[in-house]
Formats: C-alpha cells, structure tokens, sequence
C-alpha cells in the first residue's frame, strides 16, 4: 500500500471538489443541451418557408442534379443538397426525415463544443461557456430545420478541436493532421462558411511550421492548394445552381458592410452589426435589456480575447480568424453578416464571453459560479417560455430570424423618436 500524500504532496479538498463541480455542471449541460434539442426535433413544427422552397429542390430534383438552377431563391452546398435529396426520398413525413440529418449535427455539435471548451477555455469558464452553448434559443431552433446553419456549426468545431490537437503535439497530433486536410477537403461541400476557419486554421499552422513562416512544409503547402482547389470546385458549381436573380443580393443587401467605413453613418453601422452579433445569434442575453446586454458581452468578449491571447499565444487568433474573414467576405458582397446564417461564430462568442466573465470577478470561484448565474439565467428563462408558454409560436423579423434582434429594437427606437 503507498503512503498516503501529506503536506504539500496532499491532493487539495478544494480544488478535488472545485474540479468535481465544474465537470459536474459541464456535463449537466451538455445533457441539458441535447435534450432541447431532441424536444425541438420532437415537436415536429409545421415548415417554415425557407424549408418549403429547399424541399421544393429535394423531392422534386433528382439527387445527382447539380446543373439545374435551384428554384425559390434557395442556396445550399451540394454535399447537404445530397444527403437532403437522399433523405427526402425516406417514405416518412419529410419534417421527421428532411430534419434529421441537421439534427444529428447539432446533438453532435452539443459533445465537440465541449472538447473545443476544454481545450481553449479556461477550467472555471467551461461550464458557463457549455451552460450558454446549451441554452442558446437560436442553436435549439435551427438543430430542427432543414437548413445547413447546423452542419456550419459542427464543421466549424471540427476544426477547431483538430487544430487544438495539433498545436497540442504528442501522439494525437499525427492523427489530427491528416484528419484537417480530410476536412478541408471533403468539408466545404457541405458547409460553405467553413472556408472561414479553415482559412484562419491554415494560416496559425503556416505561421507556426516547424520551418516558420518563411518555410512551410511542403504537406502543408499541398494541404493549403487541395483545399483551395476543393473550395473553387464547391463555389463555382453553387454559383451554377445559383438563381441569377437579383433578389437574393437585394434581400441580404443590408448584411454587406461597408469595409472600410468611409463616414461616421458607416462606422456606427458596423459597430452595432458587430455589437448585434453577441445578441444574435449567440442569445448572450441578461435582465439588463437588450442593447445593455449586447453591450456588456462585447465587453466580455474582449475582455476574454486578452486573457485567452495571454494564456495561449495564437488562441485568440484561431477564435477571432472566422470573424475577420467573414466580415471580409461581407464587404466583398460574397457573404452576408448577419442572424442565422452565423451561427457558425457561436462556440467562439461563448467561449471569450465566459472567459471573459471569469476574468472581470477577480473573486476565484465564487465570483465565476455568480457570473454564471447572471449569464445563464435569462437563456433558461427564455427557452423556458419558448419550450412552456410559446408552444412553437415564434415572432419571426423581417429579414426570417427567428425574433427581433438588436438591430431591429434600435430600428422600433428611432422610429419612435421619429414620431414623436
């Protein structure tokens, strides 16, 4: 029998239970997390329009049928195309069949945010970041319609955890490389907004080569032009399918900032549509309000962008990369910044605003178990409503989200002020 560890050798009570506790409420959380998932799922809501145009494209399409101009003004990467057409033609109701799929996605997204959490977040960030990944309404409702905004996630958290486990190095490393290029590869058919980690996780590895910056690898190098090449292949045939209509650009006009901002109107423009990104779709919501909410989480989330880049040189990069890029494709007219169709950003908003909550108590773990229950009280309280008292009925905005974001109630408030 070994002696048992005495003075500074001893395990301390606390942080055995301290460590206890987190993993306690992480898991709890991510159960949370899947079950309203599955209650969504189960529900089984009548279609929402865009689902109706997309099922138009599936049932009425055969599967292999990548040169037809798709109808309804509807856009979807050709891999999802496929398994959605594959599952349309399953002789069940095709709200059960055609939501499945970003079902599985989403449950899966659930259990990989967590290994993301651990691997960038701080010990007593992680439950309160997999506490907000969970009760996140936006997350819940898209994890049951037959869009891609789901598989955007996962992929995005793929790659997030194969890169944690490269930079990690040891065994798993090896593993994790071949894995990346695989997913880079085969990935961007089925998600398009994954070029955006993918391009953020390219350059960090570049950056850190073992021949530095100035000497890639020549895997990496090959790596970089396969997945280049795949990506062309994917853009140019979703540009084939792409209705040539003008009213997709018109109708998600206003989600293309103006980069760089050339007047002080085009400066406060990018800065709420940034600002409105912490409300939705991350639903970084608290009894404050609204815009006093969003506000605050900005703040968090630089705040956790600081300490993260402290701890963990080229951690802030690898969250932060997909925003710069997307904000860079906004401005080129190539991608809309706006509402669901971001929801690949989420795990990186909570994670910095956890990160950042933690950082601002500055009183150990009290202070993180109190930060956490001011940011996750009003998401339980509102997927409650949704879940209890909404019964399904959802106040969609103009633009289809799911609610009125920020955006909108600073809209209602100069026009209120218009009138008056």
């Amino acid at each position: 029998m070994e002696p048992t560890p005495t003075g500074h050798d001893a395990p301390s009570i606390t942080g055995d239970w301290g460590r206890t506790l987190r993993e306690g409420f992480t898991w709890f959380f991510l159960a949370l997390g899947v079950l309203l998932r599955v209650l969504e799922y189960s529900d089984n809501r009548l279609l929402y329009k865009d689902e109706v145009s997309l099922l138009e494209n599936l049932t009425a399409r055969p599967i292999l049928d990548f040169h037809s101009t798709l109808t309804e003004e509807q856009l979807a990467p050709p891999g999802f195309l496929l398994i959605e057409r594959l599952m349309a033609r399953i002789p069940v109701d095709p709200r059960w069949s055609g939501r499945l799929f970003p079902l599985i996605c989403s449950v899966a997204s659930v259990f990989w945010f967590r290994r993301v959490a651990i691997a960038f977040g701080s010990p007593r960030a992680v439950p309160i970041a997999q506490g907000l990944f969970a009760m996140a309404d936006w997350l819940v409702y898209y994890a049951s319609e037959i869009k891609q905004y789901s598989t955007d996630l996962l992929l995005a958290l793929i790659a997030l955890d194969l890169t944690a486990r490269i930079a990690a190095g040891g065994p798993r490393r090896r593993g994790a490389i071949p894995a990346l290029a695989v997913l880079g590869l085969v990935g961007v058919w089925f998600s398009y907004t994954l070029v955006f980690p993918l391009a953020t996780v390219g350059l960090y590895l570049w950056a850190t080569s073992p021949g530095g910056p100035r000497r890639p690898t020549l895997g990496l190098l090959a790596m970089g032009v396969a997945w280049g090449v795949s990506f062309f292949g994917c853009y140019r045939l979703s540009h084939r399918i792409l209705s040539k209509g003008p009213f997709i650009w018109d109708w998600w006009d206003f989600a293309f900032l103006p980069l760089p901002p050339r007047s002080y109107d085009q400066v406060e423009r990018v800065f709420w549509q940034l600002v409105n990104v912490c409300d939705s779709p991350a639903d970084v919501v608290t009894p404050l309000g609204i815009v006093p909410s969003a506000l605050l989480a900005s703040a968090l989330f630089l705040v956790g962008l600081i300490r993260l880049g402290r701890r963990r040189p080229g951690g802030g990069w690898l969250l932060v990369g997909p925003i710069l890029f997307a904000l860079a494709a906004s401005a080129l007219h190539q991608y809309p910044f706006h509402g669901r169709l971001l929801v690949f950003l989420v795990p990186a908003i909570h994670l910095l605003v956890a990160e950042g909550a933690v950082a601002a108590t500055f009183l150990g773990w009290p202070g993180a178990f109190l930060a956490g229950v001011f940011l996750l009280t009003q998401p339980t309280l509102d997927t409650l409503f949704h879940r209890l008292v909404m019964h399904r009925q959802r106040p969609f905005d103009s633009h289809g989200d799911i609610r009125h974001d920020l955006l909108d109630h600073l809209d209602f408030q100069r026009q209120r002020a218009a009138r008056s």
